[in-house]
């Protein structure tokens, strides 16, 4: 009985071992991999028509630093500011990897959030990127805060984005986004809502415009003002109805200071399937087309159609996903026209 134990003294592991363990237990590693065959048909953005294979490719490290610091870093494919994306040419060339997170997530008080480097989007939103394009991930710094009052969560951000810089620039000088958004989550009988109304203001670099995409007018500025909602119900089946409304405050062109975006849409899920749709219609300055949705009319605004999307879970990690965008582009020049586009996607994580 005594070598028993002294045996399993003798395996028991060193107290320094022990921390390290538990050091390594605050590390996670987790990634994602998307293949992707897409069919891009009429004028598709600028690139017209098309059929072409693609990959999405991320790895982070994430830690939790103290009781109330997080760190992340994220490695993905792509390269461009609203895709992940990577094209399967080039004579099996090898492929780019960019630094897609570097962020600290600091918790000085409860309920705030200080978050500086390049991180994910700290604002609360509904599906449909009609703004900012999901894979984009900002740059600065950003305050977020969540409490409880009469049975909602209410949550605030706010932040000083960094859009580029001049080395001989102040920053007041450099071009930036400030936003702002106040949002509320809440239930009634059956219902969980959300609702929010946010500010972006669009600040150029000193003595020059505001860098514009597809659609936009080269001299236009961009100070959004958004409302957004979300409520999902259970009508026999789970049921997910959401909206969104921008207007440029700022805009030029023939809209002058009133270019407006909107969007609908509806969701379900039935076992391991979920499907949804959503219209939308952008007018040309309503939104800063170097960052919305880069799938959804090639980019472009001045646009309107629809999004079709149906999936299915194989299982926890696994998943295949279909969506066609019929859509219908209203810019002059060869951007103009229908622009349908239909993705295949299989999707793991670990």
């Amino acid at each position: 009985l005594s070598m028993s134990n002294m045996m399993s003294k003798n395996d028991r592991p060193s107290d320094a071992l022990l921390k390290k363990m538990a050091w390594a237990g605050k590390i996670k590693i987790k990634g994602d991999l998307r293949l992707r065959q897409e069919n891009n048909k009429g004028t598709a953005g600028k690139d017209g028509n098309k059929d072409r294979q693609r990959i999405r490719a991320r790895i982070g490290v994430y830690a939790d630093v103290a009781d109330n610091v997080q760190a992340g870093l994220r490695l993905a494919t792509g390269g461009s500011t609203t895709s992940a994306n990577a094209t399967l040419e080039d004579d099996f060339d090898m492929k780019d990897i960019f630094l897609d997170l570097a962020y600290i997530n600091w918790q000085p008080l409860n309920g705030l959030e200080v978050i500086g480097g390049k991180f994910k989007q700290p604002w609360e939103q509904v599906s449909g990127a009609l703004i900012w394009d999901g894979d984009l991930n900002p740059e600065g710094l950003a305050f977020r805060y969540s409490t409880k009052l009469a049975g909602a969560q209410l949550i605030a951000s706010a932040g000083h984005l960094v859009q580029s810089e001049d080395s001989n620039d102040t920053v007041s000088e450099d071009a930036k986004v400030t936003f702002g958004q106040l949002a509320a989550k809440f239930k009634i009988a059956n219902a969980k809502t959300k609702v929010g109304v946010s500010i972006y203001d669009f600040d150029a670099e000193d003595g020059e415009d505001v860098a514009t995409g597809l659609g936009n007018s080269s001299d236009t500025e961009f100070n959004l003002s958004e409302v957004f909602a979300e409520t999902n119900i259970d009508l026999g089946l789970p049921v997910k109805l959401y909206g969104q409304y921008v207007i440029n405050n700022d805009a030029s062109g023939v809209n002058s200071g009133e270019d407006t975006a909107w969007l609908l849409g509806i969701g379900t899920k039935m076992g391991n399937w979920k499907a949804s749709y959503d219209y939308r219609d952008t007018e040309a300055n309503a939104v800063n087309s170097s960052f919305n949705d880069s799938d959804f009319a090639g980019g472009s605004t001045d646009s309107k159609g629809s999004r079709w999307k149906l999936s299915y879970k194989i299982n926890k990690n696994f998943s295949l996903a279909t969506t066609y965008l019929d859509t219908e582009i209203g810019t002059l020049g060869e951007n103009k026209g229908d622009a349908d586009t239909w993705q295949i996607d299989l999707v793991a994580k670990f």
